[in-house]
C-alpha cells in the first residue's frame, strides 16, 4: 500500500452544550387537580385541610388548579362537609345568643315558637338535615349560576359546562367558614361566597371577569328586589292594619 502523503481533517468538536435556562424564567405547571382532588396521594385529612387552606388564602390559584371535569363526588363531599361544619358553627351561635330572647318569653309563647334560633328543636333540624338542605341549594344554586353565565355569554369558550359551574359552587363552600365570627359571620360568608364564584366561574369556565360579575350580580340583583317588594307589602299591609284599628 503506497502512502499518498495526504492527511485525514481531524474531527470536528461536539457543539457546545446549551447553557441551563436562567433561575426563575419559565413557572412550574400547577399540579393537576387541588389537593382535595388529590387526596387519594395526600391523604384525606390532609387534602381536605391543605384544600381549606388553598381556597381561603389562595383561590385563584386553587381554582386554576381544579379539575374542570371529572366526576360530581368529590366536589359534592367537600361541600357537604365544609357546609355542614358551618351550619353547625351558625348554628351554635344562634343557641347562645338565642338563648336570652326564649328566656324572656312567656312560657305558653314557646310552645308556639319550637324552631326560634336557639331552641334544641331548631338546633337538631338543621344540623341532622343540613346535608339534605347542603345538596338541594348546591344543585338550584349551580343551575341558576348556570343559566346566568348562558345569559351574559360567559359560557363561549367553556370546556367545563354545567360540571364546571357547579364545581365553582361546591368549592366556594368554604366561605361558610366565615360561620366562626360571631354577628357579623353570615354577611361575611355570603360576600366572600360571591368573590369565591367570580373567580371560580372565570378560571373553570374560561371567559372574563366581566362577565363572570355579571353573572353574579343577576341573582343578588333580583334576591335584592324581592325582598324589597315584601318589605314594602309587609309595609303596606301593616298600615292598613293600624288604619283598621
Amino acid at each position: 500500500m503506497t502512502d499518498t502523503g495526504e492527511q485525514q481533517p481531524p474531527p470536528s468538536a461536539p457543539p457546545p452544550a446549551a447553557p441551563p435556562p436562567p433561575p426563575g424564567s419559565s413557572e412550574p405547571a400547577p399540579p393537576q387537580g387541588n389537593p382535595w382532588e388529590r387526596r387519594a396521594a395526600l391523604g384525606t385529612v390532609e387534602g381536605f385541610v391543605q384544600a381549606l387552606k388553598l381556597f381561603a388564602t389562595s383561590p385563584s390559584e386553587a381554582f386554576a388548579q381544579t379539575f374542570k371535569k371529572g366526576d360530581y363526588g368529590s366536589p359534592l363531599l367537600f361541600a357537604i362537609v365544609v357546609g355542614w361544619i358551618g351550619i353547625i358553627i351558625s348554628q351554635i351561635w344562634e343557641t347562645l345568643m338565642g338563648a336570652s330572647i326564649l328566656s324572656m318569653m312567656p312560657p305558653e309563647m314557646r310552645s308556639y315558637v319550637p324552631f326560634v334560633p336557639g331552641s334544641a328543636a331548631g338546633f337538631l333540624v338543621s344540623v341532622i338535615f343540613g346535608p339534605v338542605y347542603i345538596i338541594i341549594g348546591l344543585f338550584i344554586g349551580s343551575a341558576i349560576m348556570h343559566l346566568c353565565m348562558i345569559i351574559v355569554g360567559g359560557l363561549e369558550k367553556s370546556p367545563a359546562g354545567f360540571e364546571g359551574t357547579f364545581r365553582v359552587v361546591s368549592y366556594s363552600m368554604v366561605a361558610q367558614l366565615a360561620n366562626l365570627i360571631p354577628i357579623l359571620g353570615g354577611l361575611l360568608s355570603v360576600v366572600w361566597s360571591l368573590v369565591l364564584v367570580i373567580i371560580g366561574l372565570q378560571k373553570l369556565h374560561d371567559t372574563s371577569t366581566g362577565k363572570a360579575v355579571a353573572a353574579v350580580l343577576i341573582p343578588a340583583v333580583l334576591c335584592c328586589v324581592c325582598v324589597g317588594i315584601a318589605f314594602m307589602f309587609f309595609g303596606v299591609g301593616m298600615m292598613a292594619m293600624f288604619a283598621n284599628q
